[in-house]
């Protein structure tokens, strides 16, 4: 990024002693990003007219969602402490982690993944349950494959600044697994059919090929979250012994939790190719998200959209609604700010 353009309005902006720039601007490691300030209860500076933008495409569906929701995880920097996460999501990260490590990232150190996130030992029986039955399966994984592969995308607009410089927008992100034609995504997820439809999972998918000009198509591998219950006759039953029951259940009949499940190939996902999905639609879409969060920061136009509060993805409340509901005051007990990657 060139010198920033220190234009837009903060209250608590103060010049540096040759008027450069604001005491608390702190330089972004990666130049790609917006600035931070240095104030601890702050985040990104909100001064900055950006020339550019560096956006996770998670950090992009947060803002199709919600504006005011990716103004508070990506310009104030808040986010819920792992111990404070939902349920679901914390057997999704340990699913992944398990995942990783079984397939070759031996820096995944599985006790200390468990002891951060602080999950219940009922929800992760049911990860550990699953996961026995997917080595008793014996599922195969081609070989070669890139875990966690870096994407880094930039799109250029046609438009430029006074100046004759470009406006950049560069999509960041991770494929779960990605080989020379085709990449994979593992989910862990109670509502499997939200990913059977190549429309709704455009956003990701589509921006995966969309990276890639070399990839021809996806594997969806989706694992379905066991719902067995520990009740009636099982009320008095241990977590491990909730794990054996789920472990008993799902090599019993694999196709119900491990969607498109072969018993010849001992594989599992659907298949998605890159023609299903529309992506100059999508790439025009990233185009639009960036002029729009480009007004939001000068006009201040990050209002919240409460019609996806208590629906944030298909059943799920969004895990900022107390935020908004208290004026954007946070429990410090429950969030923090994010770490700042600044140069030093």
């Amino acid at each position: 990024m060139s010198k920033p353009d220190f234009a837009l309005p903060c209250p608590k902006f103060e010049p540096s002693a040759d008027f450069s720039q604001c005491k608390s601007y702190a330089e972004p490691e990666d130049e790609r990003e917006v600035g931070f300030c240095k104030r601890s209860d702050e985040y990104k500076c909100v001064s900055i007219i950006p020339k550019s933008l560096h956006l996770s495409q998670s950090s992009v569906n947060d803002y199709l969602t919600c504006h005011h929701l990716f103004w508070l995880k990506q310009i104030k920097g808040v986010q819920v402490k792992d111990e404070f996460k939902s349920a679901p999501l914390k057997m999704g990260t340990m699913w992944d982690k398990a995942l990783q490590r079984y397939l070759g990232d031996l820096t995944i150190d599985m006790p200390a993944e468990i002891d951060k996130v602080q999950i219940d030992e009922f929800s992760l029986a049911k990860v550990k349950g699953l996961f026995k039955a997917y080595k008793q399966l014996e599922i195969h994984v081609e070989e070669g494959g890139q875990l966690q592969a870096a994407i880094n995308m930039p799109i250029t607009f046609d438009n430029t600044w006074g100046d004759g410089s470009k406006l950049e927008l560069n999509v960041t992100g991770f494929y779960d697994r990605k080989y020379s034609n085709y990449f994979v995504e593992n989910k862990f997820t109670s509502k499997p059919d939200n990913y059977l439809d190549p429309y709704f999972i455009n956003s990701q998918v589509g921006t995966y090929f969309l990276a890639d000009p070399s990839l021809d198509y996806c594997i969806m591998e989706l694992a379905r979250v066991p719902q067995l219950k520990s009740t009636g006759k099982y009320k008095e039953e241990s977590a491990d012994e909730l794990m054996e029951r789920i472990y008993q259940d799902a090599i019993s009949r694999p196709s119900f939790y491990f969607i498109g499940y072969s018993a010849v190939n001992h594989t599992y996902g659907k298949k998605f190719h890159r023609s299903e999905f529309d992506l100059e639609e999508l790439k025009s879409r990233y185009v639009h998200i960036f002029r729009e969060i480009f007004d939001a920061g000068i006009y201040n136009g990050w209002y919240k959209n409460d019609r996806v509060c208590n629906n944030v993805l298909p059943g799920i409340q969004c895990d900022m609604v107390g935020i908004c509901k208290n004026g954007d005051n946070f429990n410090q007990a429950m969030y923090e700010i994010r770490e700042k990657k600044v140069k030093f």
